[in-house]
Order: C-alpha cells, then sequence, then structure tokens
C-alpha cells in the first residue's frame, strides 16, 4: 500500500515540470490526482502517462493568476473529487525581469498575483473544506531558493516567494487547531522542460556546479521525494517549516 493510498491531492501547475514530477509521484504512492493547469495538452499528457502506469487522475483547465481563477479552480477540484486531502500549490511564474530600476508595476503584479495572492485563495479554498469536513489535510507551498535570498534582476520573483514563505508559516499557525499541516519546499536548480536547454549549456553548468555541492541541476523526483513526506500522514508534528532541495547550494559559502 502506497504512503498516500486513497488520499485525494490537487496539484496546481501539474501538467508539466516540478507539478508533474509530484503528481505522478503521488499517484505511484495510491492517490488520485487532479491536475490543474492554463495547458490542455500538458494535462491531458501527464494525466495520460499516470492512468498509463495504473493511476488515477484527472484534469481541470484553470488559471490562479486571477483571485476569480484561482477560487474557480479550488471550487473545481472539491466537486469533482467530493473531498480535498492535500493541495500541492505549486502554480508560479519563474524567471527574472531584469535590474531593480527598470522593474515595471506590470511586471510586479504578475508574479505577486500569481505566485502569492493566487496561492493564497487556492489555499484558503482548499482549508476551509478541509476544517469544514473535519480533514487533517496538508497543504504544501511550492517556494524556491529566492524565499531566502534573492537572484540578481529577480525582485518581483524573489518577492513573491519570500512572501509565500511567510505565508506558509502564518497559515501554520491558524490552520494548526484543524490538525492542517502547512509546509514549503524551496527547490533550487530543477531541470525539467523549461530548463532543459539552459541545462545542456556548458558553461552554465560549470558555473552551476562551482556553487552546489551535489552538482547543477536535480530532478522533479528529488522535489517529490519531499512532497510524499509532507503530504503524508507522518508529517502531523511538522508545520510551519521548510525543506530546500538544492543540492546544499544555501549551505555553501562560494568564497
Amino acid at each position: 500500500m502506497g504512503r498516500l493510498q486513497g488520499k485525494r491531492a490537487l496539484v496546481t501547475g501539474g501538467g508539466s515540470g516540478i507539478g508533474a514530477g509530484i503528481a505522478r509521484r503521488f499517484a505511484a504512492e495510491g492517490a488520485h490526482v487532479i491536475l490543474a493547469q492554463r495547458s490542455a495538452d500538458k494535462l491531458e499528457r501527464t494525466a495520460a502517462a499516470i492512468r498509463d502506469a495504473g493511476g488515477s487522475a484527472e484534469t481541470f483547465v484553470g488559471d490562479v493568476s486571477t483571485p476569480a481563477g484561482a477560487a474557480a479552480l479550488a471550487a473545481a477540484a472539491v466537486e469533482r473529487a467530493g473531498r480535498l486531502d492535500i493541495l500541492i500549490n505549486n502554480a508560479a511564474r519563474t524567471g527574472r525581469v531584469g535590474p531593480f530600476l527598470d522593474v515595471t508595476l506590470d511586471d510586479w503584479h504578475s508574479y505577486i498575483d500569481t505566485n502569492l495572492t493566487g496561492a493564497f485563495v487556492v489555499a484558503q479554498a482548499a482549508a476551509r473544506h478541509m476544517a469544514r469536513e473535519g480533514i487533517e489535510g496538508r497543504i504544501v507551498n511550492l517556494g524556491s531558493v529566492d524565499s531566502f535570498a534573492a537572484e540578481a534582476g529577480a525582485a518581483p520573483y524573489a518577492a513573491s516567494k519570500g512572501g509565500l514563505w511567510l505565508l506558509t508559516r502564518a497559515m501554520a499557525v491558524d490552520l494548526a487547531p484543524y490538525g492542517i499541516a502547512v509546509n514549503l519546499i524551496a527547490p533550487g536548480p530543477i531541470r525539467v522542460e523549461r530548463t532543459a536547454a539552459r541545462a545542456r549549456d556548458p558553461e552554465l553548468r560549470a558555473a552551476r556546479a562551482a556553487v552546489i555541492p551535489q552538482g547543477a541541476y536535480g530532478q522533479p523526483a528529488d522535489v517529490a521525494a519531499a512532497a510524499v513526506y509532507l503530504a503524508s500522514d507522518e508529517c502531523r508534528y511538522t508545520t510551519g517549516g521548510a525543506i530546500t532541495v538544492d543540492g546544499g547550494g544555501r549551505a555553501f559559502l562560494p568564497f
């Protein structure tokens, strides 16, 4: 029996990248996964792969970049699944926009609206359902190493992910009386479809390897392994914390 047997999990951004890796692992552990993303094609490919492997999955095309879209996504997931035991708050906008002095208000909102406000709306809807139904649920927010430090040229992204870390801690405090555990995973560089071309660049790989003790890039499976624990019944007395999946990058002082 899998560690998530019989659980029902919503994975936002679940059609590709880290989200797809988590969804595949959750299904292998016995969960029924609801995959949500803007791209129907990516969702269907991932769901089909899960079903072909003997897992259970369904899809919902949705967008967390607006409060209305995020609320609709959460409501649809609860309605379709009947109940929700686990939320993986993974949908996000990533990347750098340029120097702080050149960041526009539109740049700022494009990250904050999706990565922080969208995550808040989905999490609140999921938590309300869990509390109402007496479900001792699990909420896992996907942050970043940028939750704790900033890359150059990434002010809106770092602000959104830093805010998500503090939101995680606030949620953990307020939801503890309901038995709902809330934690954050902070990935470092992970090789996914979006980063595959950069990951093949020998100069970039060498630069990354010089400051990451375990190598230039991790894999979605590395993040999924952490997510399984944080989503499981074993995670009873762990809340308001963060697991960093970055090959030791934050532990290393490169000087």
